[in-house]
C-alpha cells in the first residue's frame, strides 16, 4: 500500500513509501533513530480534540480503494502520533488505518457496507503493549489458578480458596501463584498456615507470594511426601517445627528454582485445555486493553515443544493478541548449544503480525542472572560467566538476533556490559537491538556505557508488588530512583515498560501505568522520586509507541496513524482525567486487533466474538474471572455495611496452635 502524501500548504506530514520492510531492517533501528523519530516529530503536534485541526482540516490518510470496511468516530482518539496527538474519527480497511481526521473529514469513506462505530465521547487509545511479560507460559495454567491480582481483602482470598478448595477435583490442587502481596489488603499482612488448612481441608493446596516463599497446606505436603527426612529444595528453606517436620512454608533464598520446582510438581490440565486456558487468558489481556506482548520466555520454557499450544492457535488464526518471543537458554552450561539448535529450526523475524520470533533473551547465560527477591541479599555472580556470555553474545550477534538481559541490579550490568564491549570489538552490535530488562538499581557510569553501545532500557512496575520489601532492604534513598527513570530519559537511551508478569508482578498493565504516573506500590507507599514521575501522556506512549519499537515492529504499530495496524481500544473512562488511582481501575469495552473486535463490554458486547468455551466446569476462572476487582465477590466491607446479607455462625477452627475463630469476610470477627 503506497502512503498519500498530504499537499496542504501547512502540512508537514513525512510518511513512509511502503508499509513492509524486512525482518532484518525492522529490527536494525538504532538509538539515532529512535531519538529522530521520538523528538523531531514533536515540533508540530498542532491537533485539537474534536474539532477541525490548525492544519486547515489536513487529514492523515493513505491511498485506499473504495470506502472504509469501518468507521469510528465521536471519540476523544489520543493517537500517540505526536503530529496529531488526538483525532475525533478514524477510518479501517482491511487490517489497518487508512485515515484518521476530526469530525466529518472521513465521511467520504463511508459506504453502504461501511461499519461505524460510535465511541460516545470515550478516550480511545492504541491497544497497549506489555514489552515484558511471560504470557506463554502463564496462558498454559491461568485457568486453573485462583488470582489474587487487583484483590483488597486477605479474608476474600480466603474465601474464594475455601469455596475453590470444595469444588476442585483429585489429583488437582487450589492453587494462588504469584501476582499478588501482603501490602495491597486491608489486613496489610500474609496469610497464615492456619488460616490455609483451615479454607482448603483436604484438597492440596499451594499459595506462592512472588519470587519470595510460598505455603503448602497439610494436604499439599501429604502429595509431595515431604516429613522431617525430606531435605532442603536447591535454592530454598523448609520451615519445621519443633520436631523437624516440615511446617508447609517454603523460603526462597537464592532466585527462584525452590519454588519453581515445587510448583512444577503440581498436576497440569490435558494439552487441549492448555489451549484453551491460553485462549482465556488472552481474553482477560484484551479485557484489560492490550493487543501486544513481548514474551520473555523463562525456564522450563524449551523451544519448540513448549510453545506448541500458542504455535497452534496461531496456524489456526485464533489469537487475538500479537506476540513477539524471545527464546530463553534453557540449559545452565549449555546455552550456546541451546541457541546452535535453534538457530537451525527458527530464523529471526520468522513468522507474522501475530506470532513472529524477535530475538533472544530475557536469559542467554544464566550465570548472568541476579535474584528477584528483592527481600535477600543478592548472590554472587559466578567467574565462569564471562567467558559463557562471551561465547553466546558472538554468536547471537553474528546472527544478528536481537538480545536482553535481566539485570536488576547495578553489578550485574557492569559484569555484562564488561563482556558486551570486548565482544563489540570483534562483532559489532551496531544496529543491533540489545538491553537490559528491569535495572531497578542501574547508575549514571553504568547508563552511559549502555548508550555507548547502543543499548535500550525495558523497566517494569515489579516496584509496584515488591517495594515495600526493597525500601526495608535499601532504603528510601535508593528506592527514589528504582529505577532512575528521569535520568535514562534524558541520555536518550530507548525505553519501554512490561508487567514481568504473572508471578512477580500482575499482568494488569494499568497498575503498571499508575506506577509511572504515581510512584506507589500496592499498599500505597510511594517511592519513585518525583522526578523520575511521568505525565500520563508519556506513561502510555511507553506502554504503545515504546513498546512496539522493543519488538521492532514501530512502522506496523504502536500509534493511531494512517498505514498502521488497526489496534485499538475504547476505556471505560478518561485516561487523562480521571482521578490518579483510578488509572489502576480502567479496563477496555470495546478492543480491537487487526480491525477485528475482539473483546467487547455493555454497549459493544455484541460486537465481540464470545468467551471460548470451558470444557472443566470446577476450573477457578468460572467462578472469579481474572484481576479480581471484576470477581463478583462482595466486599468484606460491603457484608458489614448489611449484616444481613452475610448472616451466619462463625465456625470455631482447631488450628496447630490451638482454637481460633476463622477471619470471615463479614469482617465481625
Amino acid at each position: 500500500m503506497a502512503f498519500e502524501q498530504c499537499n496542504h500548504i501547512g502540512c508537514n506530514h513525512d510518511y513512509m513509501l511502503s508499509r513492509s520492510s524486512g525482518a532484518q531492517g525492522a529490527l536494525g533501528f538504532g538509538r539515532r533513530d529512535f531519538l529522530k523519530s521520538s523528538l523531531a516529530a514533536g515540533v508540530a503536534g498542532m491537533a485539537s480534540v474534536g474539532t477541525t485541526s490548525v492544519l486547515g482540516g489536513c487529514a492523515n490518510a493513505v491511498r485506499a480503494a473504495g470506502p472504509a470496511d469501518t468507521l469510528v468516530v465521536n471519540g476523544r482518539i489520543a493517537t500517540m502520533n505526536r503530529r496529531e496527538p488526538f483525532v475525533s474519527s478514524l477510518a479501517i480497511k482491511g487490517d489497518s488505518i487508512v485515515a484518521t481526521g476530526a469530525a466529518g473529514e472521513l465521511d467520504h469513506l463511508r459506504g453502504p457496507s461501511t461499519l461505524v462505530i460510535d465511541a460516545g465521547g470515550r478516550t480511545v487509545v492504541p491497544g497497549l503493549n506489555d514489552a515484558h511479560t511471560h504470557f506463554i507460559r502463564g496462558g498454559l495454567t491461568y485457568s486453573m489458578e485462583v488470582r489474587w491480582d487487583g484483590l483488597v481483602s486477605l479474608a476474600d482470598g480466603l474465601r474464594m480458596m475455601r469455596e475453590q478448595a470444595r469444588r476442585t477435583p483429585a489429583p488437582h490442587w487450589v492453587q494462588v501463584i504469584g501476582g499478588w502481596t501482603w501490602a495491597q489488603f486491608a489486613e496489610k499482612r500474609f496469610p497464615t498456615l492456619d488460616e490455609i488448612n483451615a479454607a482448603t481441608g483436604d484438597t492440596p493446596a499451594m499459595v506462592m507470594h512472588l519470587y519470595d516463599r510460598a505455603w503448602i497446606n497439610r494436604a499439599g505436603l501429604r502429595v509431595l511426601g515431604w516429613d522431617k527426612s525430606t531435605k532442603d529444595p536447591f535454592g530454598g528453606t523448609i520451615e519445621r517445627d519443633a520436631s523437624g517436620n516440615p511446617t508447609g512454608l517454603l523460603v526462597a533464598n537464592v532466585g527462584l528454582v525452590a519454588l519453581v520446582v515445587t510448583w512444577l510438581k503440581i498436576p497440569r490440565l490435558p494439552p487441549e485445555d492448555q489451549t484453551l486456558s491460553t485462549r482465556h487468558f488472552m481474553r482477560e489481556h484484551n479485557r484489560l486493553g492490550i493487543t501486544s506482548v513481548v514474551d520473555a520466555g523463562g525456564g522450563g520454557q524449551n523451544y519448540p515443544e513448549n510453545y506448541a499450544s500458542i504455535a497452534e492457535l496461531a496456524a489456526q488464526k485464533q489469537l487475538s493478541l500479537r506476540i513477539g518471543y524471545t527464546l530463553f537458554a534453557q540449559a545452565g552450561g549449555k546455552e550456546l548449544e541451546n541457541y546452535q539448535a535453534w538457530s537451525k529450526l527458527v530464523k529471526i523475524g520468522q513468522g507474522d503480525d501475530y506470532f513472529r520470533m524477535i530475538g533472544a533473551g530475557e536469559y542467554i547465560v544464566w550465570a548472568a542472572g541476579d535474584v528477584t527477591n528483592f527481600a535477600k541479599d543478592p548472590a554472587p555472580i559466578p567467574p565462569v560467566m564471562e567467558s559463557q556470555l562471551t561465547a553466546v553474545a558472538k554468536y547471537v550477534a553474528g546472527l544478528r538476533w536481537p538480545f536482553r538481559m535481566h539485570a536488576s541490579y547495578d553489578y550485574t550490568a557492569q559484569r555484562i556490559l564488561g563482556v558486551l564491549e570486548q565482544v563489540n570489538r570483534e562483532v559489532p552490535l551496531a544496529g543491533l537491538r540489545w538491553g537490559l530488562d528491569h535495572c531497578e538499581t542501574i547508575q549514571p557510569k553504568t547508563l552511559e556505557r549502555v548508550a555507548a553501545l547502543g543499548g535500550s532500557i525495558n523497566i517494569q512496575n515489579r516496584m509496584s508488588a515488591d517495594g515495600e520489601a526493597f525500601l526495608a532492604k535499601y532504603g528510601a534513598q535508593v528506592s527514589a530512583d528504582a529505577p532512575p527513570v528521569a535520568r535514562i530519559r534524558e541520555m536518550g537511551i530507548p525505553m519501554a515498560a512490561g508487567t514481568d508478569a504473572n508471578r512477580a508482578n500482575t499482568y494488569n498493565p494499568w497498575v503498571g501505568v499508575h506506577w509511572l504516573v504515581t510512584g506507589r506500590t500496592f499498599g500505597g507507599a510511594k517511592l519513585q522520586g518525583d522526578h523520575n514521575l511521568l505525565d500520563r501522556t508519556e506513561a502510555l506512549r511507553l506502554y504503545t509507541a515504546s513498546g512496539a519499537w522493543i519488538s521492532g515492529e514501530e512502522s506496523r504499530k504502536g500509534t493511531l496513524e494512517a498505514g498502521k495496524l488497526a489496534d485499538l481500544v475504547f476505556l471505560s473512562a478518561d485516561y487523562f482525567n480521571v482521578p490518579v488511582d483510578s488509572i489502576r481501575d480502567l479496563e477496555s469495552v470495546l478492543t480491537m486487533v487487526g480491525g477485528k473486535v475482539v473483546y467487547g463490554a455493555g454497549p459493544y458486547d455484541k460486537l465481540a466474538p464470545p468467551a471460548p468455551p470451558m470444557r472443566q466446569d470446577w476450573l477457578p476462572i468460572k467462578a472469579y474471572g481474572g484481576y479480581q476487582r471484576r470477581a463478583g465477590l462482595t466486599p468484606a466491607s460491603a457484608i458489614a455495611a448489611n449484616p444481613a446479607s452475610g448472616s451466619h455462625a462463625h465456625p470455631l477452627i482447631i488450628g496447630d496452635s490451638g482454637s481460633w475463630s476463622l477471619d470471615c469476610p463479614c469482617g465481625a470477627f
